[in-house]
């Protein structure tokens, strides 16, 4: 049938003489066109009438069968169970390695569920809501995509309770309770599953237990799960039911859940359990009589552990005995035991079964003395483990308590909405066999009750936004590149005179110290997360060192090496060249010649860059500058961090860097000194008005920015734009104000303009006493005197070559006196006007 129409000619044909009196659909899509056919050729109104059932359910469905009641039922598969429950078990096997133990029936059944015409438990919300497969907030949408006419289910708003007898002290239920904690956080409902303290008697314990239930059932739970451990709680859960809180039992209480009807049990069957473990005794070990260990004050839950292990061990054909011994008196227990079987011998031939955690010690006592026993027990922890490991016990029944905790949050959950459960009603945790100890890792994660990372809400880092650091990135390559240029360009036109006059190793030095200073930069833009690591799923800091400490840490202390150094650099050799010049000029006034040797002018330099290196060097060392985090918003509900903030601070930071400001401050001071001293000399020789404005400069640059930079302190981005700036906007205006009028100079200038320059700088140079005065209309210049201008522009040329140069040009000097002409004067002491012009 591959049209509606076929289909409809198909049933027409078929149903025309009403002779099925039942009509069961293989599938719901035919039910409409079905019931259509049945009705045309009047089969609903013969005596005997035909009537129509289907697999599957659906909104059309449930009106076929509820309000035309065309449809004498529906079967429904719970097919919203069948696509949650796979995946939370699968979940768990991923993460846990734990899976449910195959039930009696061989499988765990969502259906068949049978609706029909009576049925009142199907309501028009349960209808509407399974066709829209029960959405779950903030999703509002239906399967198909359109919005849901079901409104979503606030799961956060659905309450689940627990009551246990797990007190305190009983480390077995450690597990139950991060489980079901685990489950409730997986499902985003509210868990109120509260642990007793040991009690003076477990009569007090159980009434407090069933004080409790009655109060959650009474506050109005969506869900509860409870165990059965005495018939004072079975008598509260009974008025739980008529309050109509779906109740389960976990872990005891298997045959009283069943019986009062609760729906579902989360556990292991214990006579079911006994039972597989005489068939894994069996084919583990031979042996011809098997004894079940049981408490000597009589439990029920061990009982029907021995009563199942008989009932194994029978169809085995194998002699079954059993023995009780008390749990609290070791030498009760071996004489009860050795009484039985015998004081002597290596009792081959002999299987016990230790139906309890507390006997297991005992027995293993025992095993030392009568080594021919095989053993087996209910239950494991640390000593079952190094028994298995060294062959003293063939197993250990592990009824896996971290299910029982867990299992019970998603099917309570689901049904609180979708009131879907499995068929059956044991869903058994246990029995699983323990054969061998867990690994390292397993074991690890057994005693953690296997901790899931929890969803963190999303945490603010205020990190540094990549395109703010590439803008960082391009404001250093700009001055690198500026810098390159001006070494480039000083290499180049080095025979240059005004390349020569500017003393190109200061200047050289200048440059680098620019991209140092520049540098800074690249450190500022680096940034890590935590200084220690945290914690996966409390978020607690831990001993360990993030693996980004170390690097943002020396990223942290290169910020103040970059700017210190790099600063000091630039105004040192800036200084060391002004000096120089002020040195020579002093010596100029007072008619000497001097020398200025490399070892003095790196003496200057030197002397301001010892200090920065040596408070740089203890803050190093004394108080570094490290990396941390500080949160500053936490999430109201879990309290984990949503916000927070990085930062490189020390506890000495402050005065290790006012000390280096001061340093700082006292080179520009001086710098500024020496630039006043020498504001005459052109600038060929001396950049004393441009260093003056790039202190200045630099001064306005601090003013504006650093008011920005503590404002912007809380907003890394803004700060880092802001310091980024800053670094560049010096390094770059220094490199523009001293390198920038020597490369005019060079383009304007020729070779001649700059002599006549010297020149002219010389005669205003030369000390007052030694200018002559015009009188009378015109004035000459005695030969002496000459001689000393001649001298006076000897030593000015000094400056007009590198250091290496001063020996030649002071040899020269000689020469130069050697040619002065040899002239007359006459009585007043004067040359004549020819002498002059001759000179």
């Amino acid at each position: 049938i591959s049209t509606p129409e076929s289909m409809s000619l198909r049933l027409n044909n078929e149903l025309g003489d009403c002779k099925y009196q039942f009509i069961l659909l293989g599938s719901s899509r035919m039910a409409a066109a079905t019931v259509k056919a049945v009705r045309a050729a009047g089969c609903h109104n013969k005596d005997v009438p035909t009537k129509v059932g289907t697999f599957d359910t659906s909104e059309e469905i449930f009106d076929l069968v509820f309000a035309t009641r065309q449809l004498e039922f529906a079967v429904d598969q719970y097919n919203h169970m069948q696509g949650w429950a796979p995946v939370h078990f699968a979940a768990l096997y991923v993460t846990t390695g734990i899976v449910l133990s195959s039930p009696p029936e061989g499988l765990y059944l969502s259906g068949p569920v049978l609706y029909t015409q009576g049925d009142t438990s199907v309501t028009d919300t349960l209808r509407t809501c399974a066709d829209a497969a029960f959405p779950v907030c903030p999703n509002t949408l239906g399967p198909d995509g359109n919005p849901s006419k079901c409104p979503c289910s606030d799961r956060s708003k659905i309450v689940i309770g627990g009551v246990v007898h797990g007190i305190t002290s009983d480390t077995f239920w450690d597990a139950v309770f991060a489980a079901a904690a685990q489950g409730a956080d997986d499902m985003g409902v509210d868990l109120r599953f509260d642990r007793f303290e040991p009690q003076e008697s477990n009569e007090i314990l159980f009434r407090k237990m069933s004080a409790k239930i009655l109060s959650l059932c009474q506050g109005g739970v969506d869900g509860l799960f409870v165990s059965l451990s005495d018939p004072v709680i079975v008598d509260a859960v009974k008025i739980c039911q008529e309050l109509n809180v779906p109740v389960m039992s976990i872990n005891a209480g298997f045959a009283e859940s069943k019986e009062i009807g609760l729906i579902h049990h989360v556990g292991m069957v214990e006579s079911n359990a006994g039972y597989q473990a005489g068939f894994k005794m069996a084919e583990l070990a031979t042996f011809d009589k098997a004894i079940c260990l049981n408490y000597e004050s009589g439990i029920a839950v061990v009982q029907q552990r021995c009563d199942g292990f008989k009932e194994a061990i029978g169809e085995l054909g194998i002699e079954y005995g059993e023995v009780r011994v008390p749990d609290d008196n070791e030498a009760r227990f071996k004489n009860i035991v050795e009484t039985e079987i015998g004081a002597t011998g290596d009792w081959s031939g002999y299987a016990i079964l230790i139906a309890g955690s507390p006997l297991i010690p005992p027995s293993l006592d025992l095993k030392k003395v009568h080594a021919g026993v095989v053993m087996g027990s209910f239950d494991t922890n640390d000593l079952t483990n190094e028994a298995i490991d060294n062959g003293d016990l063939l197993f250990a029944i592990d009824q896996q308590p971290y299910l029982q905790g867990y299992i019970p949050l998603p099917i309570l959950t689901h049904a609180a909405k979708t009131k879907q459960l499995f068929l059956n009603h044991a869903i058994e945790s246990g029995p699983s066999f323990v054969t061998s100890s867990p690994n390292e890792k397993l074991a690890n994660c057994v005693a953690g009750s296997f901790p899931v990372c929890p969803e963190h809400p999303h945490e603010d880092y205020n990190y540094i936004s990549d395109a703010l650091i590439i803008l960082g990135y391009v404001f250093f390559a700009i001055q690198a590149l500026a810098s390159l240029f001006a070494i480039a360009w000083m290499i180049y036109n080095r025979k240059a005179t005004v390349v020569r006059a500017s003393q190109p190793e200061f200047l050289s030095l200048v440059a680098i110290g620019c991209v140092i200073f520049a540098a800074t930069i690249l450190p500022l833009s680096v940034q890590g997360r935590y200084r220690f690591e945290r914690n996966a799923i409390t978020l607690q800091e831990t001993e360990t060192l993030s693996e980004d400490t170390q690097l943002v840490d020396a990223a942290c202390m290169a910020v103040p090496w970059l700017i210190c150094i790099g600063f000091v650099l630039i105004y040192s050799a800036l200084i060391a060249k002004l000096r120089r010049i002020h040195t020579i000029m002093v010596s100029s006034l007072s008619l000497k010649r001097i020398q200025v040797t490399r070892e003095k002018v790196l003496t200057t330099i030197l002397g301001f860059l010892l200090p920065i290196i040596a408070v740089l060097t203890s803050w190093t060392l004394i108080s570094p500058l490290r990396w941390e985090r500080t949160v500053t918003k936490t999430d109201f509900v879990t309290g984990f961090p949503t916000e927070s903030f990085g930062r490189c601070t020390s506890e000495h930071s402050a005065a290790f860097a006012s000390t280096s400001a001061c340093v700082i401050a006292l080179c520009l001071a001086y710098a500024l000194v020496l630039s006043y001293k020498t504001r005459k000399m052109p600038v060929e020789f001396s950049e004393s008005t441009y260093i003056a404005a790039s202190v200045i400069y630099f001064f306005q640059l601090l003013a504006l920015g650093v008011p920005i930079m503590i404002i912007a302190r809380e907003n890394t981005n803004s700060y880092y734009v802001v310091f980024s700036l800053i670094l560049f906007l010096v390094s770059f205006g220094i490199t523009l104000l001293i390198f920038t009028p020597k490369i005019i100079a060079h383009r304007n200038r020729t070779s001649e303009e700059v002599l006549r320059s010297n020149r002219n700088s010389r005669i205003s140079m030369v000390p007052q006493p030694l200018l002559l005065e015009e009188s009378h209309g015109h004035g000459s210049s005695s030969v002496a005197q000459i001689r000393e201008r001649a001298r006076m522009s000897t030593i000015l040329r000094l400056d007009t070559a590198s250091v290496g140069d001063e020996e030649r040009i002071l040899e020269r000097d000689g020469s130069v006196r050697k040619n002065l002409p040899h002239t007359s004067t006459d009585q007043g002491g004067s040359t004549s006007r020819e002498d002059n012009d001759q000179w």
